[in-house]
């Protein structure tokens, strides 16, 4: 059962990079809201900086809301590898900086208020 605090490694599009999602919302309707959790870089968001440690996952310093159904079918076929859960507080901070950001597209935001009821 994917929970807010799942963290999964999930595959880019192009199958060539991995990144730690992870999940910030309870799943309402089979939805839930994942952060994606990427290298810093020139042009890279920077509300919520993450450090080795804030997660076992990290050894260095994308929004998107997607169904439970997919994350269980990249799972079982291994474009998704379950990862130690997120912190509440790592939770809160990546809840934050989807609520902070300027990059977090409108409608990505109404589905997390309507998901957390805020």
């Amino acid at each position: 059962m994917i929970t807010c605090g799942n963290t999964f490694l999930i595959e880019d599009e192009d199958g060539y990079d991995c990144h730690l999602c992870i999940v910030i919302t309870p799943p309402s309707y089979g939805e839930v809201v994942i952060v994606s959790i990427t290298t810093e870089r020139a042009r890279s968001e920077r509300l919520v900086r993450l450090q080795k440690g804030d997660h076992p996952f990290l050894d260095h310093p994308s929004v998107r809301v997607t169904t439970v159904e997919e994350i269980e079918i990249a799972v079982k076929s291994g474009t998704a590898i379950p990862r130690a859960d997120a912190s509440a507080k790592l939770v809160q901070r990546a809840q934050d900086g989807l609520v902070e950001s300027d990059r977090t597209p409108n409608w990505v935001k109404q589905r997390y208020r309507e998901i957390m009821g805020s």
